[in-house]
Order: C-alpha cells, then sequence, then structure tokens
C-alpha cells in the first residue's frame, strides 16, 4: 500500500506538471500562437548546464493553460504564466542531467506506449503526421521530451522512496482534527435501466440539430421501450438480467445496472425523489429525467455520518504523504539549482 501511495505521491507534485508533463494534453490542443505574440518569446528560452531549452513545449503548455480562459490576458499576466513554465521546464531539465548522472534510464517500450498513447488520439497516420507538421514539431522530439520525463519521475522516485514515514498516530490525530472534512451526505445505494433519448447509434448518425429536430419521436421511442421493460420487471424477472439486457447505460449495464453508493443531490432530482420513496428492496416506476427514462431498485441506505476513520485512513496517508513528498522533492530540486548554470533568456 506504501508503495501505491509513493506513485500517487510523485504523480501529484506540480512541479513536475510541466510542458511534457502534460504535453498528450497540449499537443492535441491549439498551439494559439497568436496568444503570446507580444511576448517575443525566443527559440531558446533557457540554458541549462549548457543545454538550450527550446521554446516549443513552453507555447504548447500555454496553450493548454489558456486555453479555457475567459477574458483576455494583459502582457504582465502573460508573462507570468510563461515564466512559470519556463521553471519547470528548467527543473524538468535539471532532473533529467542528474538522472542520466545516475544511470537511471527511460524504457524504450515505455517510451513508445507513451508516444502510442498520443498518436491513438488521431484517426490516422496521415492525420497525425499532419499534426506534428503544423505545430514543427517532429516525432523524435516528441519522444525525446517523453524521455525526459519518464527519467525524472524515476529520478524523484527513488530519491523519496523510503524516506517518508507517515505513522500511524499521526494520521489518526489528522482525522481527529479535521473531523469536519469527512461529513458525508446521506447516500444509497442503487441499480436502474436506463433507455437513453436518443438510441446510441444516432450519435454517429446526426448532427445535434438533426437530433432535436427528431426530439419527439425519440421521447416516444424511448418511452415504449422503458415501458416494456417496466412489464418484465413487473412480471418478476431478475432486475440485474434485465439491465445486463436492456439498459442503455454502459457504465452499469454490464454490473446489473448497479450504481454503487450515490450522495444525494449528485444525480438528477427525479432520481433522488423517487429513491426516497423506496424501501430497500422495493422498485420504482418510470422516471423521467432530461437523459432518457429509468427504472431504479433501491438496496440500501446509508444515514448522513462522520466517515468512519477506517474508511478514510488510506486517503489521509495519501495526503499526508504528498504533503511531505513535495517537500522533499523542492529541497532536492533547491540542492540541484546550487550546483548547476542556469541561464534564462525571458
Amino acid at each position: 500500500m506504501r508503495r501505491r501511495i509513493l506513485a500517487i505521491a510523485i504523480l501529484a507534485i506540480p512541479l513536475l506538471l510541466s510542458a511534457a508533463g502534460n504535453l498528450e494534453t497540449a499537443f492535441a490542443d491549439s498551439l494559439a500562437n497568436d496568444k503570446i505574440a507580444d511576448l517575443r518569446i525566443p527559440e531558446v528560452v533557457a540554458r541549462v548546464n549548457g543545454v538550450d531549452l527550446s521554446s516549443k513545449f513552453v507555447k504548447f503548455e500555454f496553450a493548454r493553460m489558456t486555453k479555457n480562459l475567459k477574458g483576455d490576458l494583459d502582457v504582465k499576466q502573460k508573462t507570468q504564466i510563461v515564466r512559470e513554465i519556463v521553471n519547470s521546464e528548467v527543473v524538468r531539465e535539471l532532473m533529467y542531467q542528474e538522472g542520466l548522472a545516475q544511470n537511471k534510464k527511460a524504457a524504450p517500450q515505455k517510451i513508445d506506449e507513451e508516444f502510442e498513447a498520443m498518436k491513438s488520439g488521431y484517426a490516422t497516420e496521415a492525420e497525425f503526421q499532419e499534426a506534428l507538421k503544423e505545430r514543427s514539431i517532429t516525432a523524435a522530439e516528441l519522444k525525446k521530451s517523453i524521455e525526459v520525463e519518464l527519467v525524472a519521475r524515476k529520478l524523484l522516485d527513488d530519491q523519496i522512496k523510503g524516506s517518508i514515514d507517515i505513522p500511524d498516530a499521526e494520521v489518526k490525530l489528522f482525522y481527529e482534527d479535521n473531523k469536519k472534512d469527512f461529513f458525508r451526505p446521506e447516500a444509497y445505494r442503487a441499480q436502474h435501466i436506463f433507455a437513453s433519448l436518443y438510441p446510441m447509434e444516432a450519435f454517429d448518425k446526426y448532427s445535434q440539430q438533426e437530433l432535436e429536430a427528431h426530439r419527439e419521436k425519440y421521447d416516444k421511442d424511448a418511452e415504449r421501450k422503458i415501458n416494456g421493460i417496466l412489464k418484465e420487471v413487473q412480471s418478476g424477472k431478475d432486475f440485474g438480467e434485465l439491465a445486463r439486457k436492456y439498459s442503455d447505460d454502459a457504465g452499469s449495464s454490464s454490473k446489473g445496472g448497479d450504481l454503487d453508493f450515490i450522495y444525494k443531490g449528485v444525480f438528477d432530482p427525479a432520481i433522488d425523489e423517487a429513491v426516497s420513496k423506496l424501501k430497500p428492496g422495493e422498485i420504482s416506476g418510470v422516471v423521467k429525467t432530461p437523459y432518457g427514462y429509468h427504472i431504479v431498485k433501491l438496496n440500501e441506505t446509508r444515514p448522513a455520518e462522520f466517515a468512519p476513520f477506517k474508511d478514510v485512513k488510506e486517503a489521509i496517508q495519501e495526503h499526508l504523504f504528498m504533503a511531505k513528498a513535495k517537500d522533499k522533492v523542492q529541497q532536492y530540486i533547491a540542492e540541484l539549482r546550487k550546483k548547476a548554470k542556469i541561464e534564462l533568456f525571458f
């Protein structure tokens, strides 16, 4: 379990979430260079122990970070964001160089797996190559960035492994001091059978406008389907088997419609209202939501309560471990900076 916490902690350290750390997302996004054209970012943004750092991935990351921002950023704000990204790139390069010095290596198979994961977001090889061309980046550059990230993570993993201990007494104290944060609202466990407002295959064939144009017909078809299923439910047939056979909810149908525990207020209010009228073991009539029609079976209820310590102990361990890991990483990086020659050009 400690090993799993270590993996979570390493992946959660913000200093690793740099341009290449988010490369797959950034690569798929628009480069949005026009947003930072007024900054005149040089081709080489920094030099770490004689190694030049290109502005390409800085621009990638800027595009990713600002893609969904509403409103315009002024020059000062843009400059601050870019400088933070440049700093992250410097940190990655420092760790990469130190990793190589300690003979840390990224397995070629792992690099290829990450690379293929990027390519999988494109329909064809030609489309992927065109995306590379548009962004003025090569496949070799992408693979190199993946290698840098993997080596940096391996270095941190080895630095932190075995160096952090979270005593049970510390975990318990955190629970007691923050108990209000572990309050659970009322919850219930249910199964459902779902008839989607729109047939699944229609999403592939028609535009949203075309779907809306035929909404009334689709609605009647879905209602007819759910009423037919309800008759089978009322005849005594197994609810789970019917869910596997008929439900349009791909996430739960294979599990007999099991939705696990749900906190009230998470699902559509119509579902909560229907469940509130049931006793464990009872089945609702047809419930309509904006997404289609449901039949719900209530299996268990859980009152509002403070989560027992045993239920949240591991999560608290992870939280405390990540906090301590972050501090150690920052100390380690500060040491690397002292030994390095770093030149910033932006």
